[in-house]
């Protein structure tokens, strides 16, 4: 790397003072509980797309892969998402079902990444999940799966001014 690039990317702005204040061990007991708080608080901070997330994949050869996605909700322990069966990551998820999450919200300063196992859901699920998208004309889309990753680690990230960062971790039950 250059020493140019260098001095630029370190002359860039950390964190703002006015930060939201995360207290891990005031945290709940239930991360749920705690991801409903923190997806709130984007929201009303105006945060565009704050249900979107990073979910990275990899083949059964562990090469790997990750883009962005929407989240649909969470249920039942799993946290939902949606994709073509046929697309790279429905092929990934069938040859290797374990998966990273990463919700960022970068103004206030937070993160959320989960690491777990995805399994697919019901065809019935899946086809309710596509005929209530936007713009939906009311056709099926049988090449379409609603997935749901299942945490066994769940980690909260509060990103400070002065870089001492809080971090808390779950560990649900697998």
């Amino acid at each position: 790397m250059s020493e140019s690039l260098r001095a630029e990317l370190r002359a860039l702005p950390g964190f703002p003072p006015d930060m939201p204040d995360f207290d891990a061990a005031a945290a709940p007991a239930d991360p749920v509980e705690l991801f409903l708080d923190w997806l709130h608080t984007a929201i009303d901070a105006g945060i565009r797309q704050p249900h979107a997330f990073s979910l990275a994949t990899a083949t059964a050869a562990g090469v790997v892969s990750s883009r962005m996605l929407i989240l649909k909700g969470i249920e039942d322990g799993g946290w939902q998402f949606a994709s073509s069966e046929h697309s790279r990551k429905g092929r990934e998820l069938t040859e290797n079902p374990q998966a990273a999450m990463n919700f960022s919200w970068l103004d206030l300063g937070r993160q959320v990444r989960l690491v777990g196992r995805v399994t697919a859901l019901s065809d019935e699920e899946s086809e309710a999940d596509w005929l209530a998208r936007p713009g939906s004309d009311g056709t099926t889309n049988r090449d379409w799966r609603l997935y749901a990753l299942r945490p066994v680690e769940i980690e909260f990230w509060q990103g400070r001014q002065d870089r001492h960062h809080v971090r808390h971790m779950y560990r649900p039950s697998a």
